[in-house]
């Protein structure tokens, strides 16, 4: 037998080295147009403050790959970035893992994967609010980010087999997909998707957001009837008042999250 151990370090790492560059490469055919063809001869920068190359440059710098400057917001965009690699590695080395164990519920990890584009998204955007200065949409964002994290953090735990899927641990994850079905359904997917008033790369992003939230309502709930059938001791729907309860505590809860996303 082949010693596959180092596969959930491997795959872990693979994935924050691949998905930025695939990033760029989809950017690029969306918006070649608008590219700037770039003369490194005679373009010059003097938007940086040449901190990080010390006596070796100052003045107006020449051409650079990438150049940064000594700021909060430098520091701030690369611990974001720390953080972020390194939660990508850790979710995609368990799950590969857990694979192997033969312990994954595919369904979850299914669910974690179409998750990934809406992280990464935000990363993203974070990284071009503390670029840019920019924080219109700062709080908005911090919205969906969080409850998607929470969401995302179930979605992991329900992928472990000897976790038990229970009723709260699903309208978590269905309730937040329906926050953010609804959301979307009164702001950007409605204009730009169902009116067709989107860029081509605003429609893909939108439709990137929504099949996976529409996956996360569905799926869970998949799971739980499945887990359910097998308990015998499971009371049927209409008798379960217990049951009962979570749901309207989900929709009341998902309505007040609602009202607060409207207000952000």
């Amino acid at each position: 037998m082949f010693d596959i151990t180092w596969l959930p370090t491997a795959c872990g790492s693979l994935a924050p080295a691949l998905i930025p560059p695939a990033h760029i490469v989809i950017l690029w055919y969306f918006w070649e147009n608008y590219a700037r063809y770039v003369d490194r001869h005679f373009c010059t920068c003097s938007c940086w403050d040449t901190v990080f190359k010390g006596p070796y440059e100052s003045g107006v710098a020449a051409y650079k790959h990438m150049y940064f400057n000594a700021t909060p917001n430098s520091f701030k965009m690369w611990i974001l970035t720390v953080f972020a690699v390194i939660a990508l590695y850790e979710c995609i080395k368990r799950l590969i893992a857990l694979i192997l164990q033969q312990r994954v519920r595919y369904s979850m990890l299914l669910l974690f994967l179409l998750s990934i584009f809406s992280h990464y998204y935000a990363w993203w955007a974070y990284i071009n609010y503390y670029n840019d200065d920019y924080y219109n949409q700062w709080n908005h964002q911090l919205f969906f980010t969080v409850t998607e994290l929470f969401s995302t953090v179930l979605v992991m735990h329900l992928a472990n087999t000897t976790n038990v899927v229970t009723p709260k641990k699903v309208f978590c994850i269905v309730g937040i997909a329906l926050l953010h079905i609804l959301a979307s359904s009164f702001d950007q997917f409605f204009m730009n998707v169902v009116r067709g008033e989107g860029y081509a790369h605003q429609i893909v992003r939108d439709i990137g957001f929504m099949v996976p939230d529409l996956l996360q309502l569905f799926v869970p709930v998949w799971l739980l009837r499945q887990a359910r059938r097998e308990c015998y001791t499971t009371r049927p729907f209409h008798r379960d008042r217990k049951l009962h309860r979570d749901i309207v505590m989900m929709l009341c809860l998902v309505s007040l999250l609602f009202v607060i996303c409207t207000v952000l």
